[in-house]
Parts: structure tokens; sequence; C-alpha cells
């Protein structure tokens, strides 16, 4: 049976001077569903996901992992929970594929290491890059490294995943391939994913629950 996990936010108010990005009463994430998150530049999405991350302080309210609180977690409990994409490309030369991946098991490291390589494998064929193994990480697409990078982050073996804009520069038929890719994890392993997209076509296919920010609240759409 797959586990049940939640990320809440309570009372959570994200604002900068002269500005409040959100004040949203509650907002609750599950488990085994793809949730996306819309809405125009400069409203806070990115800003919220780092937020929910753990990476962001808010201005008040706090968040919960499964009735926990995220800001008394160390980093690396953090991880065991929660994997995440941002949208800076990350090239680091004389890396490949497999070495960023790898990246990914820092938390695993009380399994023998033998254990972590074969995570690493099976978090690459799950992403469909096996015969990218091995390729610098300078010689990939922007599909072939979203990929990647999501791969490692999927290498963390975490509850939910959150993607900023993961489908930007991609044509269609990898933001495609990416999504099914997205919907085969959540179905799969019941892994909760969080994305924010301005692709209504891609939202609409593939979100299970779409919201979208807004004069700094969060709406459902139905």
């Amino acid at each position: 049976m797959i586990e049940t996990n939640q990320l809440e936010a309570r009372s959570l108010v994200l604002s900068f001077p002269g500005k409040t990005l959100l004040n949203a009463p509650s907002l609750i994430i599950e488990s085994g569903m793809i949730t996306s998150l819309q809405g125009r530049n400069g409203t806070g999405k990115s800003t919220l996901l780092r937020c929910l991350a753990g990476l962001h302080a808010p201005t008040s309210g706090e968040v919960f992992l499964n009735g926990r609180s995220i800001s008394k977690m160390t980093v690396l409990e953090r991880s065991h929970f929660i994997g995440a994409l941002w949208t800076e490309r990350v090239r680091l030369p004389g890396f490949n594929v497999r070495d960023l991946v790898f990246m990914g098991t820092y938390n695993t490291h009380r399994y023998a290491e033998t254990n972590a390589s074969q995570l690493v494998n099976e978090c690459i064929a799950l992403l469909g890059i096996s015969d990218l193994a091995d390729s610098p990480l300078d010689r990939l697409s922007d599909g072939e490294l979203q990929k990647a990078m999501i791969a490692r982050a999927l290498a963390q073996q975490p509850s939910f995943l959150i993607l900023d804009e993961p489908t930007t520069f991609l044509d269609y038929v990898a933001k495609e391939e990416l999504m099914k890719t997205l919907l085969h994890i959540c179905d799969s392993r019941g892994v909760g994913i969080l994305f924010t997209s301005h692709d209504l076509d891609i939202i609409g296919k593939y979100a299970h629950r779409k919201l979208e920010l807004k004069d700094a609240a969060i709406a459902q759409i139905d």
C-alpha cells in the first residue's frame, strides 16, 4: 500500500515591504496527485514554492509535513520528504547524468554504495534516460537536462516533488514526454507533484487539481 502524505500551509502570509504576495488561511497538497499552480508573473508563485520547500521563511504562518512543522526539521530531514527543481539550468563542467543523479542520494548515506548506485540506475531508467547516463551535462538538450534533474530529485526518495515551471523552454513533444513521465511517477509511486506553469493546455491535460494565485489569494479552478 502506498503511504499517504500531506503538505499543509496554515495561515500563510508572504510579503515584502509594501506588497503582500500571499495571504492564505489554508493550503493542502496531497501525495499521489498532480497539483498545478498558475498565475501571472510577479504574483509570487516561485516564492510560495520555495516556502513550501522550506527554503524561504514566511512572513507569518507555518508549513507542516504530516502535521510536523518543517521549520523544526533539518535540511536532511526535509530532503526525505521534498525534492525540488527550480528554473535555473545546472550544467556542472565535468559531470555526467549519473553524477548528477547520484547527488540526490546524499540523504541515503545509510545505505551501502551499491544500493545507492542501484537507486541511481532506477531513477535514471524511470525518467527514460538510461542511454544518457554517461553523457556530460553540457551536451544534453533542455528536455534531457530537465529529466536528469528530476531524476536527481527523485533519488532523494521524496514524498513530494516541487517543480517550478518544469516545461519552460521545452518544445511540445518534450513537454508531453515530461508530463507523461511525471504522471507515471505520481501513479506508480504515490508521489505528490506540485508544479507551476503558464501552459493551460498542459495544466488541463495533466493536473488532477488546479490552483491559481491571484490578488494574494489561492483559488481552486474547476
